[in-house]
């Protein structure tokens, strides 16, 4: 038995469809797609997820994967040109198909293309993954963004991730949860990462900090010190380096020792300006490339220093309390339309 196109979309139950469509009507392009590695339910070795921006939203289809066994009715299916055997589920609400082992490799980048195609979204391949999953890490070797999170009794984390790290190739953003006392694989330039989110302890060294040649990014970092950060401030400054920065956050920097360094403190020597109506606003909303790296829309700054760089005058506003860093450049858009709308007023 051969399932086309059409009724592989019967085979999605009709509330996944209406919510796809749904969702896609109201949120239009900030829909995506998701592979998930590794499930709450502890039975899926893989699952297919569907979600808007900044949100978990609905599963779309899950699988398992099989031997051959005359107990399972295996039928044939087709996914754009790809002929493979497979057994159906339903039941709990979210379809499933039973996929036989010999494929589990190649399947996950099978289903999201089609999904891709069926629902005209985005191709960019979103993988979120358990530490004790990575040996099934699929045939994919380019990916938009690799979240990882830890699973209890995983072992091996750091080989395993130094493994995965150095066959794929990442576009935008690496976000990691576990908690690593080891530094990376030194073959691995995550400091030339685009955004890097929540590596901690000796896992993004004050060495990858002092070289980060990315947008945004947002750490526990006890390996940094309060002169790193100057150094990194006046390096800004001077506009050589760290030119595609948009934010950097940086949590319990430097172990307890600055939990009470002041802003003030930290630009010492350090030429700064207080807040000036005249040239930028007291709130920041932060623009799409920002977004997807805050809770919320929009930050106040009304009462922290700004510096200017030299090379193009953009300005960034520095911040410094209970031990946390906040470095924010002001997008150029931003700080135009704002001094245009003060200039016609």
């Amino acid at each position: 038995m051969e399932i086309s196109e059409v009724l592989l979309l019967s085979f999605v139950s009709k509330r996944i469809r209406n919510a796809i469509f749904d969702m896609r009507f109201h949120f239009k392009n900030s829909m995506e797609t998701f592979l998930k590695l590794g499930n709450d339910d502890e039975t899926d070795s893989l699952a297919y997820g569907v979600f808007y921006v900044g949100e978990w939203g609905t599963d779309a289809i899950k699988w398992k994967f099989g031997e051959d066994s005359e107990d399972v009715k295996w039928e044939k299916v087709i996914i754009n040109g790809n002929s493979f055997e497979c057994s159906f589920e339903f039941d709990d609400g979210v379809p499933k198909m039973w996929i036989k082992d010999s494929i589990r490799m190649d399947f996950p980048f099978i289903i999201h293309s089609h999904f891709c195609n069926l629902f005209r979204l985005s191709t960019d391949i979103r993988v979120s993954a358990e530490l004790n999953t990575l040996e099934e890490f699929p045939n994919i070797r380019n990916v938009h963004s690799l979240y990882i999170v830890s699973a209890l009794g995983a072992t091996g984390c750091m080989t395993k991730l130094n493994t995965l790290l150095s066959s794929i190739e990442i576009s935008d953003l690496l976000q990691i949860h576990p908690y690593f006392t080891e530094p990376l694989s030194e073959d691995i330039q995550i400091w030339k990462m685009k955004n890097v989110i929540s590596p901690v302890a000796g896992f993004f060294t004050r060495e990858h900090f002092l070289r980060f040649e990315g947008q945004n990014l947002h750490l526990f970092g006890r390996d940094i010190t309060l002169e790193d950060l100057r150094t990194f401030i006046r390096e800004w400054i001077e506009g050589e380096k760290f030119v595609q920065l948009e934010s950097i956050f940086i949590l319990a920097f430097g172990e307890d020792e600055n939990h009470n360094i002041t802003t003030a403190q930290l630009m010492e020597g350090i030429e700064s300006k207080r807040f000036d109506a005249e040239r930028r606003p007291a709130v920041l909303e932060f623009t799409d490339s920002m977004r997807r790296h805050f809770e919320e829309d929009s930050m106040e700054f009304d009462d922290e220093l700004d510096i200017e760089r030299k090379t193009d005058g953009r300005l960034a506003t520095v911040e410094c309390i209970d031990s946390t860093f906040v470095f924010i450049v002001w997008p150029e858009e931003i700080i135009r339309n704002y001094r245009q709308n003060i200039d016609v007023n």
